[in-house]
């Protein structure tokens, strides 16, 4: 009989772990990697046993809707814990805590929903996270060190926070990290992702929203689109100049959903019966092409604050409750399904034909997705209350949820 060395068993076993975890496609930031909400995974199961995908492990967390993210085998989750926000680094397969770091500060404003809410993103590393109350880090990504802290509100004279906190995403481009404003002052910043200096000042001077801003390529122009509390501005990304504008109002000030831009066409949506907005973009100007508002925008899309996915020409959303296929760039509703409510705050994550929501109320649903229409196949109840806003994440055969205050991985790997 022939022996195996431990250490060959070893070796073996890591090399194993290792191609597994490079066929893992990275999400390191809000959205994913490409912005879209799409994940590359194939290898994922096409029904939930009755019971549920199996729980892996779980663990209490602080209050937040923050979204998970995931690089190199690590899943990392930032929180709200009593007054002091909170980033957690975690092993994705076992669930250990690697690390831990915090400071004092945060939204904490009982009436307005406590915790965070913009996703970190993650880069060469360091990640990054954006604060409630406006305090924008950079840490070290292997022990969690803060690297600098800069509060954008006393950088640039702010005195007011939006209605529900700063909700911003951050986007980092080369150098500079762009995230929107408070009240009163610049709608948008940016601020050099190396020192934590801000780089610019937005020339536009009112009220920013809650919206992570997006980078578009306009025949060869480059536009930072910002959509503000109550306008879409595009903005020069080097200097923070105004391009142009367009009004956009929302009952509550609430502009929240990023906006999605493709070859010349950016659709922004609102919920509380607002509706949607296309805009023909050009490099010094947009114009309308359409807008659905009120008993119209109750026939197309409308979406609070989750965002929207955009997969060849079809946007699927979640419609304040109701998913929604809707036809790009005419804006015309493909179909809808009223079989399943997932709540204004409901999110989703396309992954081939397979949608996986959340909706508010914490049940987790799969659905067949394609533009043809959609079919529930399995739901499973997680969680309870009304705040479960977080999106979940897929990576490497696994489901990461964010309930509102628990953290769990399911194993949907198919067999």
């Amino acid at each position: 009989m022939t022996m195996i060395k431990p250490t060959l068993l070893l070796s073996v076993f890591s090399l194993t772990l290792g191609c597994s975890l490079a066929q893992a496609e990275d999400w390191p930031r809000w959205r994913g990697p490409r912005g879209d909400g799409i994940s590359m995974e194939t290898n994922i199961q096409d029904k939930w046993p009755a019971d549920g995908p199996r729980k892996l492990w779980s663990h209490k967390v602080g209050i937040g809707f923050a979204s998970p993210v995931a690089v190199e085998g690590k899943v990392y989750l930032f929180t709200l814990e009593g007054k002091s926000e909170r980033l957690t680094c975690y092993d994705a397969q076992s669930g250990n805590v690697i690390w831990q770091q915090e400071y004092q500060g945060g939204w904490t404003a009982a009436s307005s929903f406590p915790g965070t809410r913009a996703t970190p993103w993650i880069e060469n590393g360091r990640i990054y996270t954006y604060g409630g109350a406006s305090d924008l880090v950079a840490r070290n990504l292997a022990d969690g060190k803060e690297l600098w802290r800069t509060n954008i509100f006393k950088e640039t004279g702010v005195r007011e926070a939006l209605t529900w906190g700063q909700a911003s995403s951050p986007l980092i481009v080369g150098d500079l990290i762009y995230v929107q404003n408070g009240k009163g002052g610049p709608v948008a910043v940016a601020v050099n992702k190396n020192d934590g200096k801000i780089a610019w000042k937005a020339q536009a001077v009112g009220l920013g929203g809650y919206a992570q801003p997006v980078l578009i390529d306009v025949e060869g122009t480059r536009q930072l689109i910002v959509f503000g509390g109550e306008i879409v501005y595009a903005l020069n990304p080097q200097t923070g100049a105004t391009i142009w504008q367009q009004p956009w109002e929302t009952k509550y000030e609430v502009n929240a959903t990023t906006p999605v831009y493709r070859d010349g066409h950016l659709l922004v949506t609102s919920g509380y019966d607002s509706g949607s907005m296309m805009l023909k973009v050009g490099p010094a100007g947009a114009t309308k092409l359409w807008e659905h508002r009120g008993s119209a925008g109750n026939k197309h899309v409308k979406s609070r604050f989750q965002g929207v996915i955009l997969e060849g020409d079809n946007l699927y959303a979640n419609s304040e409750g109701t998913l929604r296929c809707m036809s790009w760039p005419d804006g015309k509703i493909k179909w809808e399904n009223r079989a399943v409510r997932l709540g204004a705050g409901g999110s989703i994550v396309k992954a081939g034909d397979k949608l996986i929501a959340l909706g508010e109320r914490g049940t987790l649903y799969l659905f067949k997705a394609t533009p043809e229409g959609s079919e529930k196949i399995s739901e499973l109840e997680v969680a309870e209350g009304d705040r479960n806003w977080a999106t979940p994440l897929i990576y490497n055969g696994k489901l990461y949820v964010k309930t509102i205050d628990e953290f769990i991985c399911f194993d949907i790997k198919a067999q």
